[in-house]
């Protein structure tokens, strides 16, 4: 049985008329229209020249391809940044935020852009314990990535015409990348990166809180249930320094490349059960409709194009390591950053190799809109 079934007979939805795919369209239409109504209400509250900043045309790649998960001292972002917008603003811009991720993706990212505090914390108390003694260049870096780690230095870019209901919406900044494009109707997440320092809060009034969690938990739930042979299969390499590129900015998918590691059609049905789970929780930052389109089109794709490898060790998850899910329509990167002993931090992205920035479906549109 597939497991894309298998795992729906675990919901509730069990009707055949929430089954329909007209259903599906139309949930996803009024996704569509609903974060389009809450761009436009969100431009409305700009003047002239913070509207030149945000707005890009929608063929402009090179500004749609140019989020990073770098601070932006390293990496610096175009559009309109958080810390300049007034209030009203900034009501008019979690509106469309929340209307464009799910209530998981809304808290993700909240909390990815508070950790920052930490992180500028901690370099101003290395500072006030150290700086006297670092060479003044030293010293100049260290405080401009501590007033770069900022929970307001976050950056939306919008491309196109939000009313025209095609269009796409990019919210950039250090360990947080949402690309949405919306398309005559559908909407599709990728690329999206999602990444955190420190994934558990070691100290302080919010000690034990953490990020991306149920992320690491879904997959060590399938990890525990491997036997010999299907790790055999699964792990590349116990060194996660060994692992193929993260599939960050500039990344290429080679459709031609043979899968590697295990592949799904060797899970049993709990297994698959797990592994569904985990693609689920990752996907899961997009809002409903465009996830369970995502997840359709993966069992679409078929169960024997999805492979799963890893790179690091696998006993401990505590420790640095890479897993790579691998479909036609799916690329999803999850690494355990740092050193041995001190990897308390995460990179995620997920990707869509035949559809990254709704590629596919905006030269469809192109197409038809030309054509007499």
């Amino acid at each position: 049985m597939n497991y894309l079934i298998i795992a729906a007979l675990t919901f509730c939805l069990s009707s055949g008329a929430w089954a329909h795919p007209d259903h599906h369209r139309i949930a996803m239409q009024i996704e569509a229209d609903a974060m389009a109504n809450a761009a436009v209400d969100f431009l409305s509250t700009l003047d002239e020249q913070q509207r030149d900043a945000v707005l890009f045309e929608l063929d402009d790649m090179n500004a749609r391809e140019s989020w990073s998960n770098l601070p932006t001292v390293m990496a610096p972002r175009a559009g309109l940044q958080i810390a300049t917008l007034n209030d009203r603003q900034r009501i008019a811009l979690h509106g469309l935020l929340s209307r464009s991720l799910s209530s998981e993706g809304y808290s993700d990212a909240l909390h990815i852009m508070s950790l920052e505090s930490i992180l500028s914390a901690n370099l101003s108390a290395m500072l006030e314990e150290r700086g006297e003694t670092l060479p003044e260049e030293d010293r100049a870096q260290v405080e401009s990535f501590a007033a770069s780690f900022d929970p307001e230095n976050y950056w939306v870019r919008i491309f196109g015409d939000p009313a025209s209901g095609t269009w796409s919406l990019v919210l950039d900044g250090h360990h947080l990348a949402v690309t949405a494009t919306i398309i005559d109707g559908r909407v599709s997440f990728a690329p999206v990166f999602l990444g955190n320092n420190p994934q558990i809060i070691p100290s302080g009034i919010y000690t034990g809180r953490r990020s991306l969690q149920h992320e690491l938990d879904r997959v060590a739930d399938l990890m525990w249930s491997l036997n010999a042979a299907q790790l055999a299969d699964l792990v590349q390499s116990q060194d996660r320094t060994e692992a193929l590129e993260f599939a960050g900015p500039g990344w290429v998918p080679d459709m031609d490349a043979a899968p590697i590691g295990l592949s799904a059609a060797d899970l049993t049905e709990n297994q698959l059960l797990m592994l569904h789970s985990a693609i689920r929780e990752f996907v899961g930052v997009a809002t409903m409709a465009a996830a369970d389109a995502r997840l359709a089109q993966i069992e679409a794709d078929g169960l024997e194009t999805l492979s799963l490898a890893w790179w690091g060790n696998h006993d401990d998850l505590s420790e640095p390591f890479m897993l790579r899910l691998w479909a036609p329509s799916l690329l999803i990167d999850f690494a355990r950053e740092g050193q041995v002993n001190d990897a308390n931090h995460f990179h995620i992205v997920i990707r869509d190799p035949s559809n990254d920035y709704g590629a596919d479906w905006l030269r469809d549109h192109y197409a038809e809109s030309h054509v007499e």
